[in-house]
């Protein structure tokens, strides 16, 4: 979520391997974000099959946890990603963000993966994320903290499309040594 400054806030909408920006803005209080989902659920459409709102992940760290109440004070289909809680393979990665950014890249190397092609923004955020491994061998995605630290910005579409690609969820809002392999270009592949 990016209440102030330059980071922004980003919608994403997935439907199997496909995900495009459905919506990104930088300054907006929570109570206009939480309009923009439900806007942008009203605009996805109920499940033909299933009568269900398609589910929606929110970066719940930081200001992101308001919109997590809100939506929830809607009945609206909402579950919170927090990327510094422990990953379900504990023996290979550090924290659940370093696993949903290697699934991803995963996914990209296997091409499940379709993208907007001329977001150029997108894929420049992606190919700026180094990765390590941390000293018990476990890998570490460099945080935006040490992105910073080295001029890059914060990773607001890349981080988005890393939570619905670690969930099931059809919407995401993002609210704030050794070397890998290629996933498209310079994805993961950077030293840090």
């Amino acid at each position: 979520m990016a209440r102030f400054g330059t980071s922004e806030t980003v919608i994403v909408r997935r439907e199997d391997g496909w995900a495009r920006i459905h919506r990104a803005h930088t300054k907006a209080a929570t109570t206009e974000t939480t309009g923009h989902v439900v806007k942008a659920l009203n605009d996805i459409g109920q499940e033909p099959d299933l009568n269900d709102w398609p589910d929606v992940i929110v970066d719940e760290d930081g200001v992101g946890g308001g919109v997590v109440d809100q939506l929830r004070e809607q009945d609206k289909p909402v579950t919170g990603f927090r990327g510094g809680m422990p990953p379900i393979d504990t023996e290979r990665f550090v924290d659940a963000r370093a696993e949903a950014y290697w699934g991803l890249r995963e996914l990209f190397e296997s091409g499940q993966i379709d993208i907007d092609p001329f977001d150029d923004k997108l894929a420049s955020q992606l190919g700026a994320i180094k990765w390590k491994f941390a000293s018990k061998g476990k890998i570490r995605v460099e945080s935006k903290e040490d992105m910073r630290k080295r001029g890059v910005p914060s990773p607001d579409r890349g981080d988005a499309l890393m939570m619905v690609f670690a969930t099931a969820a059809r919407v995401v809002v993002d609210v704030e040594s050794h070397r890998g392999e290629s996933i498209t270009g310079d994805l993961m592949t950077k030293a840090w």
